[in-house]
């Protein structure tokens, strides 16, 4: 394998990135708790937001040679890395686990579609077993690890905003005061 310090930390400024994005994407998820009405904005949103989530677990957590991913880090950097998981409460043994399911979503219904996996594609997303919360906490963890070695690499926290999602239910009522109205 290619190791060098510049892959490394443009690597940490990359798998922070996406890790940021899993975590705003879960609280948009999260926020998403609002009724729908048919097939609706905030419907098409959340599918949508599951979708762009799933995407960038399955990025971060690409466990091949060939990839700058979150076990590149760990492969180049295994005391930096395991000290930020613990400290931000990440267990790299579930992590592991956690992405060998969403391997099997990957390749035979997410981004393949397999020619015998297309009868029930739902059976994939029920064997990897991940719930809302389970993925909600392993974004977080994520994140806040990513932190941590961004900190080591780079003397600083990366500068980033926090998105609660609450402005979501504002949304849904002036949608549900639009449509009574």
């Amino acid at each position: 394998m290619s190791h060098s310090d510049e892959r490394f930390k443009r690597t940490v400024e990359r798998i922070g990135a996406e890790t940021f994005w899993l975590r705003t994407y879960q609280a948009a998820i999260n926020g998403m708790r609002v009724e729908a009405v048919g097939l609706d904005f905030f419907r098409v949103s959340l599918n949508a937001l599951k979708d762009a989530r799933l995407i960038r677990l399955i990025r971060v957590l690409e466990d091949d040679s060939k990839t700058a991913s979150f076990w590149y880090l760990l492969r180049c950097n295994r005391p930096l890395i395991e000290a930020a998981a613990k400290k931000a409460g990440l267990d790299l043994v579930e992590l592991k686990d956690i992405a060998d399911r969403v391997q099997g979503i990957r390749d035979k219904t997410f981004v393949h579609i397999d020619k015998d996996g297309v009868f029930d594609p739902q059976q994939y997303y029920k064997d990897a077993d991940l719930t809302n919360d389970k993925v909600a906490e392993i974004c977080d963890r994520l994140f806040e690890t990513m932190k941590v070695v961004h900190a080591s690499v780079f003397g600083e926290e990366p500068a980033h905003d926090v998105y609660s999602g609450e402005d979501i239910k504002v949304l849904a009522r002036l949608r549900d005061e639009a449509e009574s109205a």
